[in-house]
């Protein structure tokens, strides 16, 4: 999907769309979390920064996460006027609009900032089936920020944004048909899909042949209220109130076939249509969080001390769920649309401290802090009458007859979870530091109302890891030689880890007649209804405990004032330490070890940033370049190659002494094809689809720049 990123930090993600499962990886905005699905477009623009924070998190601020934390923080308002006007346009008719002013109302006491961003651009994917072109944008997005200073020691500052989607979405392209025994061959579709295969690979993977009108819908509105007073010289007070609605809505041909007609050398009758997959999800959530901290320092400011509270509250307000349609017969078959209405709740108390040991060592710290967090899970799941998202929470809850088999589940989990480490600025180019932490991922709830042997994976238990990090961060000379150099390895001990187990869905050859004819796979739960079957052929379950070890390196060379080198590369080696999934679900596994789906084991990136000698009267001109490699990556029974991609900008600064700004840049200069992610990916399914990384795209982008 084009809005919703797959989310990685060592070896760790959060790319599930069932909405079953807590994050591993919580994204924010001012210190608030998002709910999932992550949309990057909303808060892409008027950036003060980005930091990426790996490992486990929890005993500062937010929620516990087991694999990291992606913060954005938006430019905050000022007391100065100013502002920027930029445009961009570029390749399939790209059309980015962005603009910002910053309005000092009451000098040193009220300001407001407010920010937009449009952008549209063609899709760059053509489809001759259904619907339109694919992988386009048409998206729009607002903030507004109010600072209020009305006295020393208080600052209150509220947000508000909103942002809005209305695309084709993500192309699902055929990437691969696979011979069998599969469900193509038990419903006498494998030659027609065969031979959809080979017209795709004809075409290209920018031409698709779609048998659904697919549409990404997308809309957000959010509030966050950020209190801070100074109670004392020591003590401060932050209380963070956050309130996030979403909406979100996207149908796509997830198997990249249009409809096939079947042979008559499986179990549905020759000349039939048969559409193999589609996939539909739509959420309506609303989230509340409410977070206070007392911060200061004591011991003549050698204790930095933190102890907070943080709450979070979400529950859906709207349809709610998935529509899987598996090896229907259009105009005859349908599946019903899967509901999971799921309320969640997590209450935390979080302590954290650092003592200065100078007495030890000058720029030697201590580090420690502390998390308790209750979480609670209450969902009420069950089938549909009808493919349409049309019910509501209550009507889930009153079990009301156009819900089938509707039941409330419940789950609660809690855990402490810790840091402990050292630092040490052992001089003005030299930081070392080594951390050990234990952190947890709360259990979860499948849908729908599951049965047979499958009824004992309703809900899945908490996943917790140990790791242990030490790094060097430097910042050296050679002369007039500047060298930075960082690098952090890192090993991390994970259990009960939860991982998507795919392809469980009822097959056409199922029989409760036939001796073993509703054995797994034929039948994943034993009794050959497909409306009982876990929401799109998956479910989340504790798989048994890996280790992820590694290293992150980065690296910066500047021989000369207007020339610099970058690089940076994470090195992966993961493991299965033991495999506990049930006897009944291993067949639904590639091989006999816990899965580690969508993760790179190796990604480089080198850089280059080069000044041009170009005179003051043109404006400052630099061109920069960048490198990227990815390893291949398995994804449940596929494997995603490996790639690299290299991009180009020239940016001119102050033109002619002016506040404008020109930049011209390519992406993918070598319009490398490549699959960026996977959408299929199962032999029992028997086809293997993805979406593909962008083509090559040429832009030109002009800013002006107002104020100060």
């Amino acid at each position: 999907r084009s809005g919703t990123p797959v989310l990685t930090l060592r070896g760790i993600g959060f790319f599930d769309t069932s909405l079953a499962s807590y994050p591993s990886i919580s994204t924010y905005i001012d210190e608030v979390p998002l709910p999932f699905p992550v949309m990057t477009n909303l808060t892409a623009f008027d950036l003060e920064r980005v930091e990426v924070l790996k490992g486990p998190q929890g005993t500062l601020f937010g929620r516990n996460t087991t694999g990291g934390a992606i913060l954005y923080y938006p430019t905050a308002p000022n007391y100065e006027l100013g502002g920027y006007v930029q445009a961009s346009y570029g390749s399939y008719d790209a059309k980015i609009a962005e603009a910002a002013i910053n309005l000092p109302l009451i000098d040193q006491k009220v300001a407001l900032r407010i920010s937009g961003q449009y952008q549209k651009r063609d899709g760059w994917t053509k489809n001759i089936g259904v619907g339109n072109d694919a992988d386009d944008l048409n998206s729009r997005a607002i903030r507004g920020s109010l600072l209020l200073e009305p006295v020393d020691g208080l600052k209150n500052t509220t947000i508000v944004d909103y942002y809005r989607n209305r695309s084709t979405g993500g192309a699902s392209v055929l990437v691969n048909v696979f011979a069998g025994p599969n469900a193509l061959t038990a419903t006498g579709t494998l030659a027609a899909a065969q031979a959809q295969l080979a017209l795709q690979r004809a075409r290209g993977v920018r031409v698709i042949n779609s048998d659904i009108d697919a549409f990404e819908r997308a809309e957000r509105f959010g509030v966050t209220n950020r209190t801070e007073a100074t109670l004392s010289d020591a003590i401060q007070l932050v209380n963070t109130f956050g309130y996030r609605h979403t909406k979100v809505d996207y149908f796509s041909s997830v198997d990249g076939l249009p409809t096939l007609i079947s042979d008559g050398t499986g179990a549905i009758p020759k000349g039939l249509p048969v559409m193999v997959v589609g996939g539909r999800q739509t959420s309506d959530v609303e989230q509340f969080t409410e977070e206070l901290q007392l911060r200061g320092k004591a011991v003549d400011d050698k204790l930095e001390w933190l102890v907070g509270g943080f709450y979070l509250k979400s529950k859906p307000k709207g349809p709610t769920g998935t529509y899987i349609p598996i090896f229907i017969l259009p105009g005859f078959t349908n599946a019903p649309f899967n509901y999971g209405f799921f309320t969640e709740t997590s209450k935390a108390l979080f302590g954290n401290v650092t003592y200065k040991l100078d007495g030890i060592a000058d720029g030697l710290r201590f580090s420690a802090g502390f998390r308790h967090t209750w979480d609670e899970i209450t969902a009420c799941v069950g089938g549909g009458t009808s493919p349409d998202p049309v019910l509501s929470p209550a009507d889930c809850n009153n079990a009301v007859p156009a819900i089938r088999n509707s039941s409330i589940n419940k789950t609660s989990s809690k855990a402490p979870t810790w840091t402990v480490g050292l630092d040490w600025q052992a001089s003005d180019e030299v930081f070392l530091y080594a951390v050990t932490r234990h952190g947890y991922r709360a259990g979860g709830i499948n849908s729908p109302t599951l049965a047979g042997r499958l009824a004992k994976f309703q809900s899945f238990q908490p996943e917790k890891v140990d790791d242990i990090e030490v790094g060097i961060r430097s910042d050296l000379r050679a002369g007039d030689v500047a060298i930075r150099f960082n690098a952090s390895p890192f090993v991390g001990w994970y259990s009960n880890v939860q991982v998507p187990v795919s392809g469980l869905n009822t097959q056409a050859t199922c029989s409760t007649v036939t001796p073993g004819g509703t054995a797994a796979p034929k039948s994943p739960d034993g009794d050959c209804n497909a409306n009982n079957d876990p929401s799109g052929g998956t479910l989340l379950v504790n798989a048994g405990s890996t280790r992820v070890a590694g290293i992150d390196l980065s690296a910066r060379i500047a021989p000369t004032s207007t020339l610099a080198f970058e690089a940076g590369a994470t090195f992966l080696d993961l493991k299965t330490r033991s495999l506990t999934v049930p006897t009944d679900l291993q067949p639904y596994l590639r091989v006999l070890e816990v899965p580690f789906n969508l993760v790179a084991k190796q990604t480089v990136t080198v850089g280059v940033r080069w000044t041009l000698p170009v005179p003051e009267s043109v404006g400052k001109t630099v061109f920069s370049g960048d490198f990227y490699h990815s390893s291949s990556v398995q994804s449940s029974d596929a494997v995603l190659p490996s790639y690299s991609i290299v991009n180009a900008r020239l940016d001119i600064s102050d033109i002619g002494g002016s506040s404008v700004d020109a930049s011209v840049f390519v992406r993918n200069v070598f319009d490398k094809e490549y699959l960026a992610s996977s959408n299929v990916g199962s032999n029992l399914l028997g086809v293997q689809s993805g979406f593909i990384g962008a083509p090559r795209t040429v832009g030109v982008e002009l800013r002006y720049r107002f104020g100060s």
